[in-house]
């Protein structure tokens, strides 16, 4: 009997151990697979109920990339509307739904999301090629070239 109850504890911190271990691998499998894989990784990483607020908003962006390399880019819309609602400061959830507005169309939500991110991260320069590119689409010609001369400055200063 005492056996069993020094025995429970130990067993108790292995199985935590392992969950804690699961739950990382699940984000990484999240953030660094593709497809179905991805997919369920980060699924299992946000129902979880153990991610921290960045954590939980970049697994659900992570997936929603993988939803819209899928085709389903309403989803995506989905996955990245809830990673902002989550935590508003992680640029790559309004990148990411910008580039789902923008393959969808609506090109003045697109820009309005890549604007944000903009904000929230100045200096990476796919962010600005990216709104460049959708101004672009619009026929905004003037937009489009200063974004695009603006990442080009980004880019030169690395």
């Amino acid at each position: 009997m005492t056996h069993i109850r020094r025995a429970a504890p130990l067993v108790l911190l292995i199985a935590a151990a392992t969950i804690a271990t699961a739950r990382a691998d699940d984000l990484r499998i999240c953030h660094d697979q593709s497809g179905d894989a991805a997919i369920a990784a980060c699924t299992r990483a946000i129902e979880s109920g153990r991610l921290n607020k960045r954590n939980l908003a970049v697994a659900y962006t992570s997936r929603g990339v993988e939803w819209r390399a899928k085709g389903e880019v309403d989803r995506a819309i989905v996955d990245h509307s809830e990673a902002i609602r989550t935590d508003r400061t992680v640029p790559e959830a309004w990148y990411n739904r910008a580039n789902a507005y923008r393959q969808k169309g609506e090109l003045d939500r697109a820009i309005k999301d890549y604007t944000e991110a903009i904000r929230l991260r100045p200096t990476d320069a796919s962010f600005l090629t990216n709104r460049g590119l959708t101004y672009q689409d619009k026929g905004d010609k003037a937009h489009a070239k200063a974004d695009f001369a603006a990442a080009e400055r980004l880019k030169k200063k690395r």
